[in-house]
C-alpha cells in the first residue's frame, strides 16, 4: 500500500514538474512573438527542455534511490528471503509434478527460464529421451559438448554427435558410432588411434581389450598381452588377461603349462606366482596343476618370506598352514 502511494506521488510530483515546464515554454514563445526574435526563442527553449530532463533525471534518481533504501535497507531485499525460497520451492515442485505426468518440456522450461538451472533443463529433457533438445541446451547454454555428443548419439544425430566428438579427438566413441552405422573400416580407423595411444602409453591391457572387445582381433589382443608380459609393463594383469580368454579347465590348464614352459624365467617367476594366485581362484582353474607349479617356485625361493607368505593362496584347507609359515619365517632368520 505504502509502495502504491509512493508511485502515485512521483508521477504527480513529474507531471507538475512537466507541467510549469509547458507553460514556461508557450510564455516565452509569446514573448518571443511580441518581440519579434525568434533565435531568442530557439536558444530559450532548448535550454528549457535542457533543463526539464535534468530535472527529471534528478527526480527519477532521487525516487530511485529511496525506492532502493527502503528496499535494500538492513540487508533485506524487496521479496525478502523467504518469499524468494518458497517461490523457489513452488517453481521446484511444479517441476516435479510435469516430471510426474512426462511433460518433460514443461519442467524443463521451468529449470531453464524460471530456475535458471540449464544443466537440470537439459537432464530432465534426457530422462524424456528428448535427445535433440537436451543436445541443445548442453551445448549451447552448458557448454558440455560430451553430454550433448551422447545426446546426439542417443538421438541418431550422427553427423552432429561424430563432429563432436572429433572435436573431443575422442575417438573410441567415434569408432562406436561408425560400428552402429556399419561402416567398419572407419571404425577400425579409429579403434586403431586408440590403440595405438595406449601401446605408446605402455597400456597393453587397455589396448588388448580394444582389439578383442570391438575389433574382434584376438590375436592381435594377445601379442600385445604377450608383449606387456615381456616387457614387465604391468605383467601380472597382462598374463591374468591372456588367460581370460580360456572358458574351460581343459584350455586353460594347457595355456598355464604352455606359459611357464616359453615366458617364465628367474627374472619373472615370482610375477608367475602371482598370476597363479589370481588363476587358482577361478571357477575353471586347474587347482592340482597350479598347485604343483606354485609349490615348486616357492620351494625354490624359500628363502624370500613375502614368497612364502604367498603359499597360504594355494593351501586354504590347511589350518595348521599360518602357522607353520611363520614358524618357517622365524626359524629361517
Amino acid at each position: 500500500m505504502t509502495d502504491t502511494k509512493e508511485t502515485e506521488f512521483q508521477e504527480k510530483l513529474i507531471f507538475f514538474v512537466f507541467l510549469l515546464l509547458f507553460f514556461k515554454a508557450i510564455y516565452t514563445l509569446v514573448m518571443s512573438i511580441i518581440q519579434g526574435s525568434f533565435t531568442s526563442f530557439i536558444t530559450t527553449l532548448m535550454i528549457i527542455v535542457c533543463i526539464f530532463f535534468a530535472i527529471f533525471a534528478l527526480l527519477r534518481s532521487l525516487f530511485g534511490a529511496v525506492s532502493l533504501e527502503n528496499g535494500y535497507g538492513g540487508g533485506t531485499s524487496t521479496i525478502g528471503d523467504s518469499q524468494f525460497q518458497s517461490l523457489v520451492d513452488r517453481y521446484e515442485n511444479l517441476c516435479e509434478e510435469y516430471i510426474e505426468k512426462k511433460q518433460y518440456k514443461k519442467a524443463a522450461y521451468i529449470q531453464l527460464k524460471l530456475l535458471r538451472n540449464p544443466y537440470r533443463a537439459a537432464h530432465i529433457l534426457k530422462e524424456g529421451h528428448l535427445y535433440n533438445e537436451a543436445a541443445v541446451i548442453f551445448l549451447k547454454k552448458c557448454k558440455n559438448k560430451i553430454e550433448a555428443a551422447e545426446c546426439y548419439a542417443h538421438a541418431r544425430s550422427y553427423t552432429k554427435a561424430v563432429q563432436l566428438y572429433k572435436e573431443l579427438e575422442m575417438n573410441e566413441e567415434v569408432g562406436d558410432i561408425h560400428t552402429q552405422l556399419k561402416d567398419t573400416k572407419k571404425a577400425f580407423h579409429h579403434y586403431q588411434i586408440v590403440v595405438d595411444d595406449y601401446k605408446k602409453n605402455y597400456q597393453y591391457v587397455q589396448a588388448a581389450l580394444l582389439y578383442r572387445k570391438k575389433m574382434n582381433n584376438v590375436q592381435a589382443a594377445n601379442n600385445l598381452l604377450l608383449n606387456g608380459w615381456e616387457t614387465n609393463k604391468d605383467a601380472v594383469n597382462c598374463a591374468n588377461n591372456l588367460f581370460a580368454n580360456y572358458k574351460d579347465t581343459a584350455q586353460l590348464n594347457n595355456a598355464i603349462i604352455n606359459f611357464k614352459k616359453d615366458m617364465v624365467n628367474v627374472s619373472n617367476e615370482e610375477n608367475f606366482l602371482k598370476v597363479l594366485q589370481l588363476e587358482y581362484k577361478r571357477e575353471i582353474a586347474p587347482k592340482e596343476t597350479i598347485q604343483d607349479m606354485a609349490y615348486q617356485l616357492i620351494s625354490k625361493h624359500h628363502h624370500n618370506d613375502m614368497i612364502i607368505s604367498m603359499l597360504s593362496s594355494f593351501v586354504n584347507d590347511d589350518s595348521q598352514l599360518n602357522k607353520d609359515i611363520m614358524r618357517f619365517r622365524r626359524d629361517s632368520k
